[in-house]
């Protein structure tokens, strides 16, 4: 029956992914390909508009079936409007009306549009480690730092524009000594890309042996970091230790606020195991409001590289539920 089947499509700074199946947390086909961020935007929706026929072929669903597809997007958008506000990797999609666009080249019914912190939040909440446990505070510490709010099993927006943006809440850079540290935004700090970007310091001053971590003669990056604290380098160790206090303070303003049951944790930096995970809790319980300790929980997420595709397809299953009634 026309309508039964939804699509997800997640747009990154280098990695575009197309997924299709019901809405129910189950994939059923998924392509994946990667971004030339030199063809800008056109070049990434000429990949979808030639992947989608594909990808339905793979399925065995017929064409017109789809009834609508859920984007989640790798930057600021305008849910309501529909329309793309701005890359940060990518050129030319400034105030781009993707949800029209997929309507009319894709051949769907419906589209809907979220950003990729959302989209993951919302699979979080609907069918991965956030389960039950709401509200949920979903957060995804990778090159940036994005989060996401989920109440009532809805992403929470604010007054439109979005919310849960914790990789931008000013916090202490926790260097140096004493009460006057310098503030800075939490991506600045925490993110994957910040602490890679203080690795490399260490290693142009030749404190830091990149080889001995597999890193050759290419960037130092955030994993390399945490090797080498993991092996005991003293340096290596305080760059995550400040990393873990800014991403825990952060966290516990958030927690004061939102006062979330559960935060969920994704993204590349998270994949740096329970050692970096028990490092932000106790972050976290020495910043929290006092009353608050006890009444949440910090997981790592559960859905993997597929979160945003299943967070869209989500999307994609409530926007056909709206459009149905």
């Amino acid at each position: 029956m026309a309508g039964r089947w939804v699509a997800g499509i997640e747009i990154g700074g280098t990695k575009l992914q197309l997924g299709v199946g019901r809405g129910d947390g189950k994939i059923v086909a998924l392509e994946r390909l990667a971004i030339d961020p030199a063809r800008q935007a056109e070049g990434i929706r000429r990949q979808i508009a030639e992947a989608f026929p594909r990808l339905l072929d793979a399925a065995g669903i017929a064409r017109g079936a789809v009834g609508a597809v859920g984007f989640g997007f790798g930057g600021p958008v305008n849910a309501d409007r529909g329309r793309v506000e701005r890359s940060y990797q990518v050129e030319g999609w400034e105030d781009f009306p993707l949800a029209e666009w997929a309507c009319e080249h894709l051949g769907v019914p419906s589209a809907v549009l979220h950003n990729d912190a959302d989209s993951a939040g919302l699979a979080e909440a609907r069918f991965g480690a956030g389960v039950g446990r709401a509200p949920l505070l979903y957060v995804t510490v990778g090159s940036g730092i994005g989060g996401a709010i989920i109440i009532d099993d809805r992403i929470y927006r604010g007054f439109g524009k979005g919310a849960g943006e914790i990789g931008h809440l000013l916090v202490p850079d926790f260097r140096g000594e004493g009460p006057a540290y310098a503030l800075a935004e939490l991506e600045q700090v925490a993110s994957g890309w910040a602490i890679g970007r203080d690795g490399q310091s260490l290693a142009a001053s030749g404190r830091l042996d990149t080889a001995q971590l597999g890193g050759g003669t290419g960037p130092v990056t955030g994993w390399m970091v945490a090797e080498a604290a993991r092996r005991g380098h003293p340096e290596a160790a305080g760059i995550i230790d400040r990393a873990q206090k800014a991403l825990g303070l952060a966290l516990a303003q958030a927690i004061a606020l939102v006062a979330p049951r559960r935060i969920v944790i994704g993204g590349g930096v998270s994949l740096m195991g329970e050692p970096w995970f028990a490092g932000v809790r106790r972050a976290v319980n020495s910043f929290a409001f006092a009353p608050f300790r006890g009444g949440f929980d910090i997981v790592p997420a559960a859905l993997g590289e597929e979160v945003v595709v299943h967070g869209a397809l989500a999307l994609a299953h409530d926007a056909l539920g709206q459009r149905a009634s």
